[in-house]
């Protein structure tokens, strides 16, 4: 499954199960993962993503400290359930590229919350590495972790 996501650009995923109050089982997913563009300008990149994605409740752009981004949010009904779905779209500075982070949850009726967590997830993106410039050489990376570091800084 690792090898499948991987060859489709995911660089993280997360999944988890919780109880709500009343004890009802809850799912949430988030996924971090590169999309290939031909070169568009960051700013035009973001609004692309977010006018692309289908069943979309909310669109917005935002200026994050990364640059530029969208954030699309929806509220879906599958399999009888209600899913509150939050995505983000931050170009590259390069315009080659968009980081994509996704949030799920069955939690939909906490929605505010999520929102609130996606949002300060998303403020933390860097595409710089965090390392001096004299430690960077120093420091052996592994692939996997480099395409993080990309995301997140």
């Amino acid at each position: 499954m690792g090898g499948l996501l991987a060859r489709t650009g995911t660089v993280h995923l997360s999944m988890g199960v919780h109880h709500d109050e009343s004890g009802d089982i809850l799912h949430s997913v988030l996924l971090i993962k590169w999309e290939e563009i031909p070169w568009t300008p960051p700013k035009l990149a973001a609004a692309k993503a977010a006018l692309a994605s289908s069943g979309a409740r909310d669109a917005e752009l935002v200026d994050l400290p990364c640059g530029p981004a969208a954030v699309v949010e929806s509220l879906n009904e599958r399999e009888g359930q209600k899913v509150f779905e939050m995505t983000g779209y931050l170009p590259h500075p390069d315009g080659l590229r968009v980081a994509v982070l996704a949030l799920s949850t069955t939690a939909a009726s906490d929605h505010a919350h999520y929102r609130d967590m996606f949002h300060g997830i998303a403020r933390m993106v860097s595409f710089d590495n965090p390392l001096p410039p004299q430690l960077r050489e120093q420091v052996p990376e592994a692939q996997e972790v480099a395409a993080a570091r990309d995301v997140f800084g």
